[in-house]
């Protein structure tokens, strides 16, 4: 950026507020990813509930191959995604071009990239990782030992790849729109935010009854959605401040 764009940019109103946003933002990054990382690691939680959704009498997950939850919420619930996806990105073009006044062209390029960049970059982490699946580890009738995060995968057995949660990050991925609708006001950023916990939190929960995945697996899913969209917000220099409506004084 030219040195006067910048300054304009440094000195214009709502600067000092959105550079406020973006530290509170790592910060609370930064104190979720220790809860999460004290929670699931330190203690058995995650086999603890994936026990409530286990049959051991069965020997498996009862809804593992549940008409609603396969057919629906796994299977046609990514194919919606993608129809909507692909509409977002045109909505995204729109306003690249400055066709959308709630849409500044910045915005739409962060949110064109993060709704692509989440989930390619939770499909990269599970190859990267080697965690199982609930279903896949001996506690629940499987062949793999349960893996804590950063362990590797025994020699003999593949690795695992099911961490973070995929299908989850297909819902998270709106969760950039609530950074790239913050000059369309508070009001946006709520619903975009609640759509995203509401798509990301009911296609993980789904994916859990069925035993594909922990709750850690979903929650470090949103937590890298998170990251991505406020990092993206700062790659691309997207406009990040706040819109507020003017107060409306009364006599």
């Amino acid at each position: 950026m030219p040195t006067k764009g910048l300054a304009a940019t440094m000195s214009a109103p709502g600067f000092d507020s959105a550079r406020r946003w973006l530290l509170s933002q790592y910060a609370l990054l930064a104190l979720s990813a220790l809860l999460l990382f004290w929670a699931f690691e330190g203690t058995d939680l995650d086999r603890r509930l994936a026990r409530t959704f286990f049959d051991p009498e069965l020997g498996v997950f009862p809804l593992r191959r549940a008409w609603f939850l396969e057919a629906v919420m796994h299977r046609a619930a990514k194919q919606a995604t993608y129809v909507l996806v692909a509409a977002s990105l045109w909505l995204c073009w729109q306003g690249w071009k400055g066709r959308l006044s709630w849409l500044p062209p910045r915005n739409a390029l962060l949110a064109a990239i993060g709704m692509v960049a989440i989930p390619a970059a939770t499909a990269t982490i599970k190859l990267m990782t080697a965690r199982y699946c609930p279903w896949d580890i001996i506690d629940f009738g499987g062949y793999a030992p349960y893996l804590r995060l950063f362990e590797a995968a025994p020699q003999g057995i593949k690795a695992g790849q099911c961490f973070p949660a995929g299908h989850a990050s297909t819902g998270f991925l709106w969760i950039v729109w609530a950074v790239a609708l913050r000059p369309t006001g508070r009001h946006a950023v709520r619903r975009a935010l609640l759509a995203a916990l509401l798509a990301g939190g009911t296609l993980g929960t789904a994916r859990m009854l069925q035993g594909a995945h922990f709750l850690s697996h979903t929650l470090w899913t949103l937590w890298l959605a998170w990251m991505l969209s406020t990092t993206l917000a700062i790659v691309v220099r997207a406009d990040i401040r706040l819109n507020t409506p003017p107060t409306t004084a009364y006599p």
